[in-house]
């Protein structure tokens, strides 16, 4: 066996024989279990691949995982004075240092692969619908960047642990080197700057490894890493090599390590200036389209034609642009697997694209934005709104397609959550969600008006405090008897002549409210049993967030038959009540008859839709609402419940969560720990 080998095994063996060694790896096994679970829940709902949440979860605790194992792989030899003996074998310096590395590396990578063991297999017994498009193979490329982190966090301990003859010093400094240093500087310059994480971007350590996980490999980082590892292992041979000449006449020799370190890290530097300067981006196929997109998505994909120029107007430093360049260049692939539209990303930096910023700017588009443009239409989209991919499909559906010239009228006057209000119970995200599909939104006072405008698609109540008069009332009924639509959002008030008029259209709310075992707060209620019906058969699969909902029933209303029959249709149910519904007049009769239909749907709650509910949670609330819109409206319910491009969904409420962050933070890693130290005691009992 070669002397890097014999080196390496020793290292190996050297360390698997100490209590502290299992100690670093449980704690490290410790911190990422409950890192990866808090971060998995904050990405619950985001769009975000499970193979990054457990890449940048892990990121920041090698770096001390490695100056734990590599503290007292030379520090111990010079403390010990075996350090003497060693360098008298007739073994070159660089094989000694080649052979440390490469054990402490292996110990690394091992609590690594054991992180990545633990995490799918607590997701795939908690949470399987989190796994997405993804495979076991899909997550060896965030593997892999952490594999090439942890050899430089190897290669700068093991060259720390040679300047000190105390392991505790040459920990501390390594770790103030590898953490304190990096992450102080970033966090440095975010405060310093007027514009916080905008200016500077993500930490490029924890951004690199998602990158990697998400199957965008950038050249730069992986040649900087490689470069940086080789210096500190350089740098670490001349060390040891000056040790081996102490006591010896060789101020000469020691002169012309000490140069020969100075020379590598200028090499080093400029090397890695050159590397990110010819820095490329290369994409590996991660999962499938069908994970990526979803069903909306692909379906206005595959009807889009022509050449559509889609133009990123953001800094590449801005936190924003590497999400929006996924799903610019995931919409691109979709696209040409059909054989439809050509989407050609472009991405304008306004620091560097002078010429094109500024065309853009002429034509009234303002930074952060993604600009369509098919010929000579146009649609904006700002980042401001989001950079969900179903903003981005509705942009290409509105390129594709004229808007529509229908209202959607929100009722006021009592109390109800308005359209145009930003605040948590507002109702603006829902809003610009219909403005993006061509409604407009409108307020609407019955009081103050003789009739409903003639261009109404529809009418939402939206959660009122107070009752609504009779004379509105009645304007109401008038406007259903002529086929009018209608959306009730149940609020804490909606009783009396709102009550009275619903119950003549067939649908009664009750004074109960629904309390469920299945909960994500212990307030609210978890509902996913859905009937079979054109607002909720798209959502099999998926589940709806309400709080305290009310119950509803059948009134004596409904029955009957013909143009006048009104039938109740039961949409959502939890503890065994309908607490959602749809009722319809004439159902049938409208292509005979040429009639437009009534049709009225009933939520139990309000505040299910509002802006801060629908920002909170990972819920298939959202497309609830829209379908409910989209059946009114006529045009069909086309919003399925899975989930965006890249959302990540786990569908676990309080108590899962709970259970999996004990078990990722706590028993795994303690029963790891206790396996660990069992081998210790073993060991020692067998020499």
């Amino acid at each position: 066996m070669t002397a890097v080998g014999v080196t390496m095994r020793r290292t190996i063996g050297f360390a698997r024989n100490f209590p502290s060694t299992a100690l670093a790896m449980g704690c490290f096994l410790a911190a990422a279990g409950v890192s990866f679970a808090f971060n998995l829940r904050s990405a619950d709902g985001v769009s975000a691949s499970l193979a990054s949440v457990w890449a940048s979860s892990v990121a920041p605790f090698l770096p001390a995982l490695a100056a734990m194992l590599a503290m007292d792989t030379w520090s111990d030899e010079r403390l010990s004075g075996r350090i003497d003996l060693l360098l008298t074998a007739s073994v070159r310096e660089s094989d000694l240092v080649i052979g440390k590395f490469l054990g402490v590396w292996l110990l690394v990578v091992l609590a690594a692969f054991a992180s990545l063991a633990s995490a799918l297999a607590l997701v795939r017994f908690n949470a399987p619908a989190a796994f997405g498009a993804l495979g076991p193979a899909d997550f060896l490329p965030g593997f892999a960047a952490l594999a090439l982190q942890s050899a430089l966090w190897c290669a700068v301990s093991l060259a720390t642990s040679a300047f000190f003859r105390h392991a505790a010093a040459s920990a501390l400094v390594a770790c103030t080197l590898m953490i304190a240093l990096p992450r102080g500087l970033w966090a440095a310059f975010c405060e310093w700057s007027a514009q916080g994480r905008t200016a500077f971007g993500e930490m490029p350590l924890d951004a690199h490894a998602a990158d990697f996980a998400a199957g965008v490999v950038q050249t730069g980082p992986m040649f900087g890493y490689a470069i940086l590892s080789v210096t500190a292992l350089f740098i670490c041979t001349k060390r040891v090599e000056a040790i081996r000449l102490v006591g010896r006449r060789a101020a000469g020799a020691r002169a012309g390590a000490f140069a020969a370190v100075l020379l590598s890290i200028v090499c080093a530097m400029l090397t890695l200036l050159l590397a990110i300067r010819l820095d490329t981006v290369v994409e590996l196929p991660l999962g499938s389209s069908e994970g990526r997109m979803s069903q909306r998505t692909r379906g206005i994909l595959a009807e889009s034609q022509g050449t559509i120029a889609a133009t990123c107007l953001l800094p590449r430093n801005d936190p924003r642009f590497r999400p929006v360049a996924h799903m610019l260049r995931y919409m691109r692939a979709e696209a040409a697997s059909h054989g439809a539209a050509r989407i050609q990303p472009r991405f304008v930096d306004p620091r560097w694209n002078f010429s094109e910023a500024q065309r853009l700017a002429r034509l009234g588009v303002t930074e952060p934005s993604v600009v369509f443009e098919l010929g000579r239409r146009r649609a904006v989209l700002a980042l401001a709104d989001g950079i969900s991919e179903r903003n981005m499909a509705s942009a290409l559906l509105r390129l594709a397609t004229p808007p529509h010239r229908t209202s959607i009228y929100w009722t006021a006057g009592h109390g109800e959550s308005s359209f145009d209000s930003y605040g948590a119970f507002g109702m603006s995200d829902i809003a610009r969600e219909l403005a993006r599909d061509g409604y407009r939104n409108s307020a609407l006072d019955l009081s103050g008006v003789p009739a409903v405008p003639a261009d109404c698609a529809l009418i939402i109540i939206a959660g009122g405090r107070e009752d609504i008069s009779r004379v509105e009332a009645e304007r109401l009924g008038a406007y259903l008897k002529q086929g009018g639509r209608l959306l009730v959002l149940l609020g804490s008030g909606d009783g009396g002549g709102l009550a009275t008029l619903l119950s003549a259209w067939g649908v009664r709310p009750t004074a109960e409210k629904i309390a469920s075992s299945h909960t994500l707060s212990g307030e609210d209620v978890v509902a996913s049993r859905f009937s079979a019906h054109a607002i909720t058969s798209p959502l099999k699969g998926t589940q709806i967030v309400l709080n305290s909902p009310l119950s509803l029933e059948a009134s004596s209303a409904a029955g009957g038959g013909g143009a006048d029959g009104i039938e109740f249709s039961p949409l959502v149910e939890a503890s065994g009540r309908c607490i959602a519904a749809a009722v319809e007049r004439g159902v049938g009769t409208g292509e005979d008859l040429a009639l437009r239909p009534t049709r009225i749907v009933v939520v139990g709650d309000s505040l299910f839709a509002m802006n801060g509910p629908l920002a909170s949670r990972a819920n298939a609330n959202r497309d609830f609402l829209l379908n409910c819109v989209a059946y009114l409206a006529g045009t069909g319910a086309t919003t399925g419940g899975e989930a965006e491009g890249g959302v990540l969904s786990t569908g676990m409420d309080r108590r899962a969560w709970t259970s999996f962050i004990v078990k990722s933070g706590f028993v795994v890693p303690g029963a790891a720990f206790l396996l660990m130290l069992a081998y210790v005691a073993s060991r020692r009992r067998r020499m």
